[in-house]
């Protein structure tokens, strides 16, 4: 299986110079790719285009050769790097959690993510703590391909390790491709079998 962007073109509205412009690139079936730039190259708005979050690109991103289905259980799923932005502020974080489907609870336990935080309003855990309900919420089963958008950028390094050591042994075991976006260059030479610079 493999996650393909074709070609991509994009520009926001009334600008006249593209974001992104010809960009192809691909991830397989459990590789850890990383998207290494600076602030402003597309970075982030190339992840969005694959997890289905823009619309209005040229090019095509495919998923084993076909359109890539969307909705709550779409195979592609983006982790932000603010985890506040992801969630909705209405909704306890125990509704987060299952309104994204089956997860394991077992998994939930080795996230560090307590019992009592699903009980808990977003506002009322901390960034690392929102991160580690994000990045569970990404670990369901139809998950084929993450899309990792600095996700331990805002972290102390002790979270930051615990997360991604968590997210990649799951990976291995379920085979799951992961798209790194990072302007860490040093992460990504840890972390991914392969770097794609866009410059």
């Amino acid at each position: 299986m493999m996650l393909e962007a074709k070609r991509i073109h994009y520009r926001y509205n009334r600008s006249k110079e593209w974001v992104l412009e010809d960009i192809s690139l691909e991830v397989n079936a459990g590789e850890t790719v990383g998207l290494v730039g600076n602030s402003g190259r597309g970075k982030s708005t190339l992840g969005k285009i694959f997890a289905g979050q823009i619309e209005g690109y040229e090019g095509e991103v495919m998923l084993d050769g076909k359109p890539i289905p969307r909705g709550v259980y779409c195979p592609v799923q983006l982790i932000y790097q603010h985890p506040e932005l992801a969630v909705n502020p209405k909704w306890k974080l125990g509704k987060t959690l299952a309104e994204a489907g089956e997860y394991d609870d077992g998994l939930r336990k080795e996230m560090g993510i307590r019992e009592q935080f699903l009980n808990r309003w977003p506002n009322e855990l901390s960034g690392g703590e929102l991160q580690r309900i994000c990045v569970m919420r990404a670990l369901k089963p139809q998950t084929r391909y993450i899309i990792a958008d600095e996700i331990s950028t805002m972290l102390d390094a002790i979270t930051q390790s615990q997360i991604w050591n968590i997210v990649l042994d799951y990976a291995k075991r379920n085979n799951i491709g992961i798209l790194v976006i990072t302007h860490n260059e040093n992460l990504a030479k840890v972390i991914c079998s392969r770097i794609i610079h866009l410059h």
